[in-house]
């Protein structure tokens, strides 16, 4: 029974860590896409209807502690898996996996490509396309042409996930995953939090120490997160438990 948890009208896939990526994983092959979740997303999908309806068309799993601070407070305890740790996660083991890396400036998603066929054996490099003055048509041809088993999008949200949504036609079994900046970590060009941060859930403070102007967006979807919590601690308008047959 796969477990499902409706939080601001977003359905939230929740579990443990190896529930979530077996999910994932189960995925490869089938035509899906999966959207790792964030306060940031929730608020921004509170009142952006074209990435609600992107986000309902995807797997979405809690990627930062926000989300899975707020489902633990909704009396549901699940882990969270970080995109950037999901998309090397799926490229382990001994199946050949297909990938197109999509997002960045120049040449960041060409290093990223490079450092990750290092990294896993069976990787095979379709494409890389870069995040900036996009040619969707060129990357339409490339994924009809390729047809990647799996296409990280590093665009940011949200992007990254309305590009999907238009995007997914052209390969309809292939995964897509949206990876905020995981190619740039990927590429070597930024770095993660030290260990001791993200084993804390404080990820988020060390991608604001890097990027201060990431704190409006901070602000706004922790206003947003208070003012839609402050009333009721099991708010239906919050969220509640939801399950699908797997």
């Amino acid at each position: 029974m796969e477990k499902f948890y409706k939080l601001f009208d977003i359905n939230i896939a929740v579990g443990s860590r190896e529930e979530l990526y077996s999910r994932c994983s189960d995925m490869i092959g089938r035509g899906c896409a999966v959207a790792t979740v964030n306060p940031e997303i929730l608020a921004e999908a509170a009142r952006n209807h074209e990435l609600r309806t992107a986000l309902s068309e995807s797997l979405c799993i809690p990627d930062g502690i926000g989300v899975a601070l707020m489902l633990r407070r909704l009396g549901c305890k699940t882990e969270r898996l970080p995109g950037v740790e999901l998309g090397e996660e799926l490229l382990e083991g001994e199946r050949c996996v297909k990938l197109a890396i999509i997002g960045g400036r120049e040449g960041i998603a060409e290093a990223a490509m490079q450092n990750l066929v290092m990294r896993h054996r069976n990787v095979i490099p379709e494409f890389t396309a870069s995040g900036y003055d996009m040619d969707c048509e060129y990357i339409g041809r490339q994924l009809s042409d390729t047809r990647p088993d799996i296409v990280f999008v590093c665009l940011g949200s949200p992007k990254q996930e309305l590009f999907i949504s238009r995007m997914r036609k052209f390969s309809e079994k292939t995964l897509f995953l949206g990876l905020g900046g995981s190619a740039d970590i990927y590429s070597g060009e930024k770095q993660r939090a030290p260990r001791i941060m993200r084993a804390v859930g404080a990820e988020w403070l060390w991608r604001v120490v890097c990027e201060p102007k990431r704190i409006t967006k901070l602000m706004k979807s922790f206003s947003f997160f208070i003012k839609n919590t402050k009333n009721s601690r099991k708010s239906v308008k919050i969220g509640k438990k939801i399950a699908k047959s797997g």
